[in-house]
């Protein structure tokens, strides 16, 4: 189970139906001291938490064609612990409204299409994916600039939000192997996520590219369980406000993690611990001499279960 997505790796047949859910859940504790020039002489300090769980429905809708639909819903929160409130900062959390944000817990919603070239079951062999889809947006965005890149005058503002508010195309490919030998699991996923136009509120998204490697070993007796690695590496290009480009939204984050994936009787059970590491952009560091620092830490948990029953119009066998 490739982390943090659970309807990834698996192929159904006619009428199999699969529910998955995944959690993720990531912790930023950051500080760095006063910029020159910004008109706050303070150091500033504080976190960002994120809770986000996506559950979702894949359905078999033949031999060659799955389908899932998944929702997102979570609450990204943050805590100031600078000396002194600021238009840019304050506790506050992606539940409420704000000035330039609408609050909630609704994210976006995703329909994904793969074709499955190769799928060898839950046996030894590969699987080979082509898939295509695409997200509807939640209304739970920002609705305005919070760079204020027009030149506006510059009021209390909030800088994130649970959705982007963006219609968006994605498309993806998987090839995975399962053997006898270790590692027994192992493959790759890479996925493309494209903004396909500027939103309401005058905001066009990063498009997303994303590769990911994931390795699982054969069951260990002394954790009933297996042992797992992976490595993400994701690029995302520029961000626009009103057709101004957006501060730090062209990144490159390098994640590892390492954790386990247990197959119950209640179904399939991955557990990562994940560290990324911001290479540009992003969280990668304040340009000049001052002080400061960054530490990020993830925990992703999935879960995913074979529904014990067919749908009978999708069924080839039905009836016979």
């Amino acid at each position: 189970m490739p982390v943090g997505n659970s309807d990834r790796g698996v192929g159904l047949w006619a009428g199999q139906v699969m529910f998955g859910l995944d959690n993720s859940n990531q912790y930023i504790d950051w500080w760095h001291e006063a910029i020159p020039g910004s008109g706050e002489g303070f150091d500033h300090e504080g976190t960002l938490t994120s809770v986000i769980i996506n559950p979702s429905l894949t359905i078999g809708l033949s031999n060659y064609w799955n389908m899932t639909i998944g929702q997102t819903i979570g609450q990204r929160t943050m805590t100031w612990d600078g000396d002194t409130t600021t238009i840019h900062h304050r506790d506050e959390g992606t539940g409420e409204d704000y000035n330039n944000a609408i609050g909630g817990y609704l994210g976006d919603t995703k329909f994904m299409f793969r074709y499955l070239v190769f799928n060898d079951g839950q046996g030894p062999g590969k699987r080979l994916f082509l898939g295509g889809g695409f997200i509807l947006p939640s209304k739970n965005t920002l609705s305005s600039d919070p760079f204020f890149l027009s030149g506006d005058e510059k009021t209390d503002h909030r800088h994130f939000a649970l959705s982007e508010g963006i219609y968006k195309g994605c498309f993806e490919i998987q090839l995975f192997k399962k053997k006898m030998t270790n590692p027994v699991f192992m493959g790759g996923t890479i996925y493309v996520e494209k903004a396909l136009a500027e939103n309401d509120h005058g905001f066009k998204a990063s498009d997303i590219y994303d590769l990911s490697l994931t390795a699982f070993s054969k069951k260990i007796p002394a954790i009933n369980g297996s042992l797992g690695a992976n490595i993400i590496t994701r690029h995302t290009t520029k961000a626009y406000w009103n057709e101004f480009e957006a501060p730090n939204s062209r990144a490159t984050v390098v994640t590892v993690g390492f954790g386990g994936l247990w197959n119950l009787a209640v179904g399939g059970v991955s557990l990562n611990i994940q560290k990324p590491f911001f290479i540009k952009g992003a969280f990668s560091g304040i340009e000049g001499e001052l002080g400061q620092r960054v530490g990020v830490w993830q925990v992703s948990l999935s879960y995913r279960r074979l529904l014990d029953f067919m749908i009978p119009w999708l069924d080839p066998l039905k009836g016979l």
